[in-house]
């Protein structure tokens, strides 16, 4: 996909990004703990921006745990214990 795509892709409603955050929830169910661009890989009908848009908000509602290691990005389920 290239840099243009991303930048055009159209942006999300209010109802969009929830159906979105529950789809990020329901992965994080089954997973525990998966990487964003893992993420990314399994959401293909959304962009990048879509995607990281909905995680940075279920992290700042404390529905999921971000954690950043170098230039990588892991998600972490509410229930999981480290």
């Amino acid at each position: 996909m290239s840099t243009h795509a991303l930048l055009d892709a159209p942006t999300l409603g209010r109802t969009e990004t929830e159906s979105l955050e529950a789809v990020i929830l329901g992965h994080l169910d089954e997973q525990a703990v998966i990487g964003l661009d893992a993420l990314v890989i399994l959401l293909p009908d959304y962009s990048w921006n879509q995607i990281f848009h909905a995680v940075d908000r279920l992290a700042r509602c404390g529905g999921i745990t971000l954690r950043r290691h170098r230039s990588e990005y892991t998600l972490f389920s509410a229930h999981f214990v480290a």
